[in-house]
């Protein structure tokens, strides 16, 4: 295997949008996104423990990109690519309708103030924009620690007819068994607080 070959940065100017996947990883494998990955400890251990899947993550905040570039080079971990990117952006731009059978979201910002509520991802615009670019019947899984934020995300989900929710009132779960835990999860659950898990399925 080259060099360039596990190479994690995904350099779009170097390649045509959207993107085919199958030509950026060099085989027909499918296909997996995180949204907002952080150091990368969960993308890289997941990618690790499942290499018949390939990963694609987004993160917008250099310095994390840059530490989970180097994360992947010292692992040699071959199915994953890292895109430094505006996440809203690149689900409208950069990928091809129906590439992904699974999305991660972990530990999303809060924005806990109420002048900074601009800034929260999960609203109807952009989750639609994650609709398109996963498949039929694939699987969007949310992780947080902050109940509000929780609340409102499902509220958002309510207004997608698109998206089954796959849990039961009050639409989420406290647990998640055999799911990998993100760094951010252990410290949390170290603490004490509680951890809010949704998945929703892809009805389109």
């Amino acid at each position: 295997m080259t060099n360039r070959e596990i190479y994690p940065v995904l350099d779009i100017s170097e390649i045509c949008i959207p993107i085919d996947t199958e030509e950026l990883f060099g085989n027909d494998k499918l296909c997996a996104l995180e949204v907002g990955f952080g150091d990368g400890d969960f993308l890289i251990e997941t990618a690790d423990l499942r290499p018949d899947i390939n990963f694609i993550g987004i993160e917008i905040k250099k310095k994390r990109f840059n530490k989970a570039v180097k994360k992947a080079l010292r692992g040699k971990v071959p199915n994953v690519k890292f895109l430094h990117m505006d996440a809203n952006i690149a689900s409208a731009e950069v990928f091809k309708p129906d590439t992904f059978n699974e999305i991660y979201i972990n530990f999303p910002d809060p924005w806990p103030k109420d002048k900074h509520e601009k800034n929260r991802i999960l609203k109807v615009e952009f989750l639609s924009k994650l609709s398109k670019v996963l498949k039929p019947d694939g699987k969007l899984e949310i992780v947080s620690d902050h109940r509000s934020y929780i609340q409102e995300t499902l509220d958002a989900f309510k207004q997608l007819s698109v998206f089954i929710n796959n849990y039961a009132e009050p639409g989420y779960r406290n647990e998640s068994e055999g799911r990998l835990e993100t760094k951010f999860e252990k410290g949390f659950r170290e603490e004490g607080r509680k951890i809010y898990y949704l998945m929703f399925t892809n009805s389109k």
